[in-house]
């Protein structure tokens, strides 16, 4: 799905989609200034979406609004503080993007700011975060950076908003002192969502509704699997406004995340083949 405009606090998404951004909004407003809020779906569940407009109507204005996103090789130095060489050659602490927001919110202190992190589980978290597992929670509490050695208190106005992919083999294995400072929103495919996006983009309702069957039939199959499981949101379509481009959706993206070489096919690739027409090019939906 493509990313809000800068007016998206004014824009009305649709009813499904409207609830979501709430959800996320609520979250903020109880729990922003003592927990990371964030929203754990499979790809193209609309996370980041949802994620980036909830942050910036939390914050009231887009410029208070800072994204970043997590890798494998994301550091310490890079998030909080690391060191450089100054002009001088001297070595001189360097503040990272958190500790820079953090500035910019306390200085403020009377406005929201929100640091919004894509891919949170990618990075080595207990290394990126350091110290501020705990002092996210307790912001009352003063803590010393590592190399400058000053003390800073994280502002209440600041919110960590997130977003994962709970199999993510380092999501799966997210330590328990991490887990309870999280507050973890479900964004799970949501159809109700796809029939909106799909109508905005022009497309027939026959042709949403048998789209549709797709995740319905893969929920009744494996409702237990379902939300975890699934290899992609109702945010793979989100880029189709003819049905004659759901035939290249198949063949270059859905099929291989179903069927990737050297590996098994997908535990839902069977009722997803089944359920999805377009594989086919003479296939039409019916009207009416």
């Amino acid at each position: 799905m493509c990313g809000p405009s800068r007016g998206s606090e004014m824009t009305d998404y649709g009813p499904a989609t409207e609830r979501n951004i709430k959800l996320v909004i609520d979250a903020c407003e109880r729990y922003g200034s003592s927990s990371i809020i964030a929203l754990s779906g499979v790809p193209a569940t609309g996370k980041s979406y949802i994620a980036a407009i909830a942050a910036q109507r939390f914050a009231g204005e887009p410029t208070r609004v800072r994204e970043i996103q997590f890798h494998p090789s994301f550091s310490y130095e890079e998030f909080v503080e690391g060191l450089r060489l100054g002009q001088n050659g001297a070595v001189e602490p360097l503040d990272g993007v958190f500790l820079e927001w953090n500035e910019r919110a306390t200085d403020d202190g009377k406005l929201n700011y929100v640091l919004l992190i894509e891919e949170l589980t990618r990075a080595n978290l207990s290394s990126v975060l350091g110290e501020l597992l705990t002092y996210i929670e307790h912001r009352n509490r003063q803590f010393l950076t590592s190399f400058s050695r000053r003390p800073v208190r994280i502002s209440s106005k600041l919110t960590i908003v997130a977003t994962f992919n709970p199999i993510d083999r380092s999501a799966i294995d997210i330590d328990d002192a991490l887990l309870r400072r999280l507050r973890i929103i479900d964004m799970p495919p949501d159809v109700d969502q796809l029939i909106e996006m799909l109508s905005k983009n022009g497309m027939p309702e026959s042709v949403s509704r048998r789209i549709s069957l797709v995740f319905d039939e893969c929920k009744s199959t494996f409702p237990e699997d379902y939300e975890t499981l699934m290899p992609f949101g109702h945010g793979i379509f989100a880029e189709v406004r003819a049905e004659n481009e759901l035939y290249p959706l198949w063949r270059q993206r859905l099929r291989k995340m179903l069927y990737r070489p050297l590996a098994d096919p997908h535990p839902f690739a069977e009722i997803i083949e089944q359920a999805f027409p377009w594989r086919d090019e003479s296939y039409r939906a019916p009207t009416g």
